[in-house]
C-alpha cells in the first residue's frame, strides 16, 4: 500500500500549471503598468477597453476564412458596461522518478470542473464608479466583488470589497514558486478575503495599498502540552506595493503580513521589476519572509507539534524574446526553500523549477502556449526523498480570451 504523503506530494507536484489572467510580459512589451489593461488596478482578471484592443489586436497566421470570421467579432456592449470571459484547456503529461505519481490527461482533473477560466462582469454607475465581478468556472467560486472608484486626479482610486492582494508582480503562472509556495493568498487560484484598498499614479511612480479581514486558527494550545485544542482566531491582513515605472523599466516593492499581533504572524516582503530590452524582456522578483510558527500535526502521535520560525526565500527569473508575428518565446527559472523541513511537510516543495514556454496567436483572441518544465528538489529534503528529483512535465494549453 503507497503512503498517503507519497501521493498527496504528487498531487501538489503535478498540480502546478500556467494560467491566464495577469501577464506582466505584455505590460513590459508596451512599457506600461498593469492599470493599464486591467478592472483591478494591480492586474489581473477583467480587461478595459485599452487591455481588450491589445489582446484583441493579436494576430500572426492569416488563416483564411477563420482570421476574417474573428475580425468580424466586434465589441458592441455600452461603454458603461464591461464583460470579459477567459477560457483554457490544458493537457500535461508528467515524468516523474516515481512511477507511480505519472499522470497524462486534460487538465484539470476533477470531472466536477471539465473547463478551465473565468467570467468578468463590470457595471459603471458613473465615469468614476463602477462594480466588478468575476467568476470562475473551473472552481464554481466568485473570486472577485468589488466597488471601485477611479478616474481621480493622479489616477487616485479606492476600491472596496474581495480582490487579489497587491504584491510583486501578479504572475500569469499564479502557482509559481514565488506566488503560491510563499503565500496562498497572494495566488489567483484562491478565494481572496474582503478589504479595503487605495491607489495613486502620479507621475511615473505608483502605490497600492490594502488592508483585509483575517482569518486563522490556533491550533495548539500551549498550557496544555502536545494537547489539540482548535480555537478560532481572526486577525487583519495587509498587503502593499509600490515603485517607479518608466516605458522602458519598472523598479518596486512589496510588504506582506498577516495575524501581526498573534503569535502565528506571517511576514512577506521582496523586490520585483521588469526592463524593456530591445527584442526581449526581462522579469524578476526576489522575496523573503518567515511564519513566525509552524504547528504540523504529526499522525502517528495524534498531536500538533510547534516547529518554530519557519523563514522564506524565493526567486522568479525569466526572459522572454519577441520571434515576430506575435510569437514569443520565453525561459524561467525559480527558486524555493524553507528552513523546516520536517518529514509531515513533504508535500512542500524546495529546490529549483525551470520552464521553457513558447506562446504564440494564430487569430484573434486565442492563444496557444506549451510549456516544458523541470523540477529539481534539494538532495536529502523531505520531497525529493518521497518523489524523487528530477521531475519533468509537457503541457499543452489553448486559451479563448476577451
Amino acid at each position: 500500500m503507497r503512503k498517503p504523503w507519497t501521493l498527496l506530494a504528487g498531487v501538489i507536484l503535478i498540480g502546478w500549471v500556467s494560467s491566464a489572467w495577469s501577464e506582466p510580459y505584455l505590460a513590459a512589451w508596451k512599457g506600461v503598468n498593469c492599470n493599464a489593461c486591467h478592472l483591478n488596478q494591480t492586474g489581473g482578471w477583467g480587461r478595459n477597453d485599452f487591455g481588450k484592443n491589445y489582446g484583441n489586436g493579436l494576430e500572426t497566421f492569416d488563416w483564411q476564412g477563420l482570421s476574417e470570421a474573428a475580425q468580424m467579432i466586434k465589441h458592441s456592449t455600452p461603454s458603461w458596461v464591461v464583460t470579459g470571459v477567459d477560457i483554457h484547456e490544458a493537457y500535461r503529461a508528467t515524468f516523474n522518478k516515481n512511477s507511480v505519481l505519472d499522470q497524462n490527461g486534460f487538465y484539470p482533473n476533477n470531472p466536477n470542473y471539465p473547463v478551465g477560466g473565468n467570467f468578468s462582469f463590470c457595471a459603471k454607475a458613473n465615469e468614476a464608479i463602477s462594480g466588478v465581478f468575476t467568476y470562475k468556472l473551473d472552481q464554481g467560486y466568485m473570486s472577485e466583488v468589488y466597488g471601485l472608484i477611479s478616474g481621480l486626479p493622479e489616477g487616485l482610486y479606492f476600491k472596496l470589497g474581495r480582490f487579489t492582494l497587491p504584491y510583486g508582480l501578479e504572475l500569469a503562472d499564479n502557482d509559481s514558486l514565488v506566488r503560491s509556495a510563499l503565500n496562498s493568498s497572494l495566488s489567483f487560484d484562491r478565494i481572496p478575503p474582503d478589504g479595503f484598498e487605495a491607489g495613486i499614479y502620479p507621475g511615473n511612480v505608483f502605490i497600492n495599498a490594502a488592508v483585509f479581514n483575517g482569518d486563522t486558527q490556533r491550533l495548539l494550545d500551549y498550557s496544555i502540552p502536545s494537547t489539540p485544542v482548535t480555537q478560532a482566531r481572526s486577525e487583519k491582513i495587509v498587503s502593499a506595493r509600490g515603485g517607479i515605472n518608466f516605458p522602458e523599466f519598472t523598479l518596486g516593492g512589496s510588504v506582506y503580513g498577516e495575524n501581526l499581533d498573534f503569535a502565528e504572524k506571517k511576514v512577506r516582503y521582496g523586490a520585483f521589476g521588469w526592463a524593456h530590452l530591445g527584442p526581449m524582456v526581462v522579469l524578476g522578483e526576489f522575496d523573503s519572509g518567515y511564519d513566525y510558527q509552524t504547528i504540523v500535526y504529526d499522525p502517528n502521535l495524534f498531536v500538533f507539534t510547534d516547529l518554530g520560525q519557519n523563514n522564506y526565500t524565493a526567486y522568479h527569473a525569466s526572459l522572454e524574446a519577441d520571434l515576430g508575428k506575435s510569437v514569443y518565446l520565453r525561459a524561467t527559472s525559480e527558486y524555493i526553500d524553507h528552513s523546516v523541513k520536517s518529514l509531515f511537510q513533504v508535500g512542500v516543495f524546495d529546490g529549483f523549477r525551470h520552464i521553457l514556454s513558447l506562446r504564440c496567436y494564430p487569430v484573434r483572441n486565442f492563444k496557444l502556449q506549451i510549456d516544458a518544465a523541470r523540477m529539481d528538489a534539494t538532495s536529502g529534503s523531505p520531497f525529493e526523498v518521497a518523489v524523487g528529483s528530477p521531475n519533468y512535465s509537457l503541457t499543452v494549453d489553448t486559451f479563448i480570451f476577451y
